[in-house]
């Protein structure tokens, strides 16, 4: 595997992980805003979808350079049978999800979309979903669930508190960093007042 190959696949995880936090961090702030109204949340929303917009043109750049050069690579032979075969449908969905949600994030750039709460509720029930099945989050769910399945692990309970503090770190360490990425480009973006 080339460099470029280690280097894209490691950007594209992490910017899935952002994305995650993005989908969670955005549902508990329209959840807040609910019940608060507050215009500090709902610039934060707003914000935060500013931000989503150029990260998922970035990760699209990245994902089609990644993937138009890893299907030049010899490396492709080995996986091109996967389009055909048994579970074609399978390898398809992994393909095209990044195309679908990157599609689903960029119809925020429509005024009426992200201005109005609801249209933003409604379009993050699917982006929420779709990031649950990003390539790093579901191999992470399968690895979880095969080695408790097989019992790789002791079979205390010690292990399932264990297990759900693992998970609730991971969801803990998105959000964090995607609001750090937030609060970090809002104050760049913020203009100093004049006196």
């Amino acid at each position: 595997m080339s460099e470029f190959h280690v280097i894209s696949r490691l950007l594209n995880q992490f910017l899935d992980n952002l994305f995650f936090g993005f989908a969670l961090t955005t549902i508990f702030a329209l959840i807040a805003y609910l019940f608060f109204k507050t215009k500090l949340i709902y610039s934060f929303i707003k914000h935060s979808i500013r931000v989503a917009r150029v990260l998922a043109i970035i990760y699209l750049i990245l994902y089609l350079a990644s993937t138009i050069s890893y299907y030049h690579s010899s490396d492709f032979e080995f996986f091109g049978k996967r389009t055909t075969g048994p579970y074609a449908w399978a390898y398809w969905l992994m393909l095209l999800r990044p195309f679908i949600f990157c599609g689903l994030i960029q119809l925020f750039w429509l005024k009426n979309v992200r201005s109005k709460m609801r249209y933003v509720g409604l379009l993050m029930i699917p982006i929420s979903i779709a990031t649950l099945f990003s390539g790093a989050m579901f191999e992470k769910l399968v690895i979880i669930n095969a080695s408790y399945h097989r019992s790789v692990f002791s079979e205390d309970s010690q292990f399932e508190s264990e297990m759900l503090l693992i998970v609730a770190s991971h969801i803990m360490e998105t959000c964090i960093l995607f609001c750090a990425l937030v609060f970090i480009s809002w104050a760049i973006r913020r203009e100093p007042k004049l006196k």
